[in-house]
């Protein structure tokens, strides 16, 4: 067995998507199964959030120091609002490897947040993110030995489909969540949630749940 105080555990830090956003989500994907299902390894309802820290694995007691600064780094954050909004793929629709659902809303606000973040959680040495942040909602993942045939049809799909309608809801939540040998996620932020009549800040939440990567 490996000590407590040496266990690394896969940890990244997200703003969760509302139950009704999971939900339409969950429908979009039955609609795209029969289509492209055998091609794409979906990520469990419960496992679909808007990251913002992506750290890796990092040894518990990292994580504990992660705890007490994150409440820190979103203290000057107030509530904003953000939408689910349309579909696409990464890196392209002739070579998607990652599907997802795109977000609208105060996007501004959020790319402030993640880099408050990100600085932040460079402060405790771990490295920052080197890439420009692009905020979207993975929702599934390409498996290997696909044609490129099929490969063009996932991605002729994914620019295609819409949702009904625009869903939003005001991100007042941030989540650090890791990842543990039983593929769990666990919500592990003490709850600090913002006045709703005033300033305050965005919360972060302590909850358990089980999901994906």
């Amino acid at each position: 067995m490996i000590p407590v105080a040496k266990k690394n555990v896969r940890s990244f830090i997200a703003i969760p998507v509302p139950e009704f956003g999971i939900h339409a989500l969950e429908e979009a994907v039955d609609m795209l199964e029969p289509e492209i299902g055998r091609y794409v390894r979906w990520v469990r309802p419960e496992g679909i959030h808007l990251t913002l820290k992506f750290m890796g694995e990092i040894p518990i007691a990292t994580v504990e120091k992660v705890l007490k600064s994150l409440p820190e780094a979103v203290l000057g954050s107030s509530p904003f609002p953000l939408a689910i909004k349309g579909f696409g793929v990464f890196p392209n629709p002739r070579r998607p490897r990652v599907l997802w659902a795109g977000l609208d809303g105060d996007l501004e606000t959020l790319s402030k947040l993640q880099l408050v973040v990100d600085d932040k959680i460079g402060m405790l040495g771990l490295p920052k993110e080197q890439r420009t942040f692009s905020p979207h909602l993975t929702l599934g993942r390409v498996r290997q030995n696909v044609s490129q045939g099929e490969l063009f049809k996932i991605g002729e799909l994914m620019s295609s489909v819409e949702l009904p309608t625009t869903l939003k809801w005001n991100a007042d939540v941030v989540n650090l969540m890791r990842t543990e040998l039983d593929l769990s996620l666990i919500h592990i932020s003490e709850p600090t949630r913002p006045e709703r009549s005033g300033g305050g800040g965005v919360g972060v939440e302590k909850k358990r749940g089980g999901g994906g990567g």
